[in-house]
């Protein structure tokens, strides 16, 4: 199916999980404030938990750093192979950015809930809905203030926008397709204690 040697499918996609597997919101509280974010606020390794705990700045600044390692990894393999976005050894390397970033070896494989990094992969593999599942969190969050219920939302009209902007989503986009729509069973699992609170009423709204 096609040409490059069978241990890049392999290597490949371990290295980019090795670097998705970087855990940026561990790293930044504990070198600027020698924090331990596992033991403060909801005890999440990712860039929402970072902000309520040290403040938005940091929050941001580790979003982006997660969103970096899922993006330029993914898109120096697309560049190093000559690969399109759409070729299965770059799908590979885009999955094993996320499953680093929720599984991260470096964290005994407790790590983010997929979503920041899974924006730098799309961003390389489909940008158009990508940038549309975006708008979607940005609306939802500014009218709930529910960071939580944006991303799961978000990880739905992702798959919904790959599906209308790609030109074959089930023949030639049907490795991608098969991502997209791992991606919201994928995220709103890592939310279930968010649901939980959601349902209860005590979900922290953003800027709480």
């Amino acid at each position: 199916m096609t040409g490059e040697p069978p241990l890049a499918f392999i290597l490949g996609p371990l290295a980019v999980y090795l670097v998705g597997s970087v855990p940026f919101a561990y790293i930044l509280p504990k070198v600027l404030s020698g924090l331990d974010i596992r033991q403060h606020g909801s005890g999440n390794v990712g860039a929402t938990n970072v902000g309520r705990v040290m403040g938005w700045r940091y929050g941001v600044a580790v979003f982006l750093l997660d969103v970096l390692k899922g993006l330029v990894p993914v898109y120096l393999a697309s560049k190093y192979f000559a690969l399109g976005p759409g070729h299965p050894l770059v799908i590979l390397c885009g999955a094993g950015a996320i499953l680093g970033h929720v599984f991260p070896i470096y964290l005994r494989f407790k790590g983010g809930k997929a979503a920041a990094t899974s924006v730098g992969v799309f961003l390389v593999l489909a940008p158009k809905a990508i940038l549309g599942a975006l708008l979607v969190w940005c609306v939802i969050v500014a009218v709930t203030r529910y960071v939580s219920l944006g991303t799961m939302l978000g990880s739905m009209a992702l798959c919904i926008l790959f599906v209308y902007f790609h030109p074959d989503p089930f023949g030639e986009g049907r490795y991608l397709m098969g991502v997209s729509a791992a991606m919201p069973p994928l995220i709103i699992f890592r939310h279930k204690e968010n649901i939980k609170r959601l349902f209860a009423g005590t979900e922290p709204k953003l800027g709480q």
